[in-house]
């Protein structure tokens, strides 16, 4: 199992447990189209988009812009301090809000074939990629620039890179909008700072930071342990997995991790194949659920849903 240029790679009998996303790209174009979408929560898998932003730049200009509040069958509920922070909630999608499969048909259209741009973009792709999968649409496989990368490398000494943090620094805006349109017209004028401030040196260096890993025979340095989904947790799996036991469990400690035999009062994560997973009565599930209501934080994961936090660790 290889990760490059930030991409995971995976055999082929699993390469369908991730989403097939396009590979980052860090440069700066002149025709892309740029992304921002809204959502009730941080997890694609559990939440909902509820507006999809977007601007068609070409030659450096913006000459098409897509904007629409998304509503979906059943509830529309969105989180209180989410409609505090930008206005939308449920009675404004109902009454403004475009069918999801209508939104998501017409959005993927506007993107079509060009290189995505964003801000953390690759939150923003993977709620984009799920829905358009939900939907039947064109598969999201769009490389993509990410202008966070950018931002960390432009600010190193800085703690933290927020768009709004980049905003400020730049005399952009001094609060952000978070709303679809007026945050990808911030973002673009971030973009463009960087563009104007950035020299080659700094991105030739920003090109090669993407990682590049064979997770079966390197052991990664502890600064590469950042955002590692298992990195010091100890964990156990169970199952068939995509690899003989013993490469699965090489990889797990070349990524962080203790494994262990069997589950005890320190384990903090238990690995199942997607088969054990989806059988709620698998014992080892039963006894998960009953650490966890004695306090015992320990966590249940797929071997999907474990891939799925490895690609995005891949991509950060």
């Amino acid at each position: 199992m290889k990760i490059v240029d930030g991409v995971l790679h995976l055999p082929e009998q699993v390469a369908a447990c991730i989403r097939a996303k396009g590979t980052e790209r860090p440069d700066f174009l002149t025709d892309y189209t740029l992304i921002d979408v809204e959502t009730t929560g941080l997890s694609a898998s559990r939440d909902r988009i509820t507006e999809l932003g977007g601007l068609k730049v070409r030659g450096g200009e913006v000459v098409a812009t897509y904007s629409e509040l998304v509503k979906f069958p059943g509830k529309n509920e969105v989180p209180a301090f989410l409609t505090r922070l930008n206005g939308i909630d449920a009675a404004k999608i109902l009454a403004d809000g475009v069918p999801v499969d209508r939104a998501i048909h017409d959005f993927r259209s506007f993107i079509g074939a060009d290189v995505i741009i964003g801000y953390n973009v690759d939150f923003d792709l993977n709620f984009v990629y799920d829905l358009t999968e939900a939907y039947h649409q064109p598969r999201l496989t769009n490389d993509y620039v990410d202008i966070l990368r950018l931002a960390r490398a432009f600010y190193p000494q800085e703690r933290h890179n927020r768009l709004i943090d980049c905003m400020k620094r730049m005399d952009i805006a001094e609060s952000q909008e978070h709303r679809g349109l007026d945050d990808c017209l911030d973002t673009k004028k971030v973009y463009d700072y960087l563009q104007n401030h950035l020299n080659r040196a700094q991105l030739v260096q920003i090109q090669h930071s993407l990682k590049n890993v064979d997770l079966l025979t390197d052991e990664l340095p502890v600064s590469a342990l950042a955002f590692d989904p298992v990195a010091r947790k100890s964990v156990v799996f169970e199952g068939t997995f995509y690899c003989p036991e013993f490469e699965f469990k090489t990889i797990l400690s070349h990524l962080g991790a203790t494994v262990q035999p069997e589950l005890t009062n320190q384990t903090d994560l238990v690995l199942l194949s997607d088969v054990l997973f989806a059988d709620r009565r698998t014992p080892i599930l039963t006894e998960v659920r009953k650490r966890q209501r004695e306090g015992q934080r320990v966590r249940c994961w797929s071997q999907s849903f474990f891939l799925n936090r490895l690609d995005e660790w891949a991509r950060h």
